[in-house]
């Protein structure tokens, strides 16, 4: 991959990242899952979409560490991944006061997706998420930006490693399509 192609594609999952995980942030903001300390886009923080932007390039860094076995994918194998995400935050907002119950449904959930074509780098990089994640939301929590309305532990619901768990599939597939 040329400089330039890398420089195009390290923009284009930022952008992606900031939009995609606004927009999936924005269920939780509607739903009363969370809030923030000083809202100004729709109830979500100036520097939402900066997170997540970093956040994305980060996320894809797993996947350099445990790369996929597999080769290259077409761009149309993300829909599922990108549903089975989007459902997972939906059933976030949805179940959001019966957290035990909400963290066993997404673990089953995802058991399920990767039980079909279980791999190791799938369980390496669900399981670096799974910690990771809650561990960067706890912390930049524990700033006073925003608060989750129900925290279980450390600030952050016990649901959020699950939640996690299926970011890494979707992040998974992206690494699949754009190696």
């Amino acid at each position: 991959m040329t400089a330039a192609a890398s420089t195009q594609r390290t923009a284009a999952l930022f952008v992606a990242g900031a939009v995609v995980g606004t927009l999936l942030d924005r269920i939780h903001v509607a739903a009363g899952v969370l809030w923030y300390a000083r809202p100004v886009l729709a109830g979500q923080a100036v520097w939402v979409p900066l997170v997540f932007g970093v956040g994305a390039l980060l996320l894809m860094s797993g996947h350099v560490i445990f790369p996929p076995p597999e080769r290259p994918a077409t761009p149309a194998t993300l829909v599922v991944p990108a549903l089975g995400l989007l459902l997972a935050y939906l059933a976030t907002a949805a179940l959001a006061d019966r957290p035990f119950t909400l963290a066993l449904v997404l673990v089953i959930a995802w058991l399920v997706r990767v039980l079909r074509e279980p791999t190791a780098d799938k369980l390496a990089v669900a399981t670096a998420f799974g910690l990771g994640g809650p561990f960067f939301e706890a912390a930049l929590s524990a700033t006073g930006g925003f608060f989750y309305r129900r925290p279980d532990i450390l600030g952050v619901p016990v649901w959020l490693p699950a939640l996690y768990l299926h970011v890494s599939l979707l992040t998974r597939q992206i690494a699949l399509v754009w190696p």
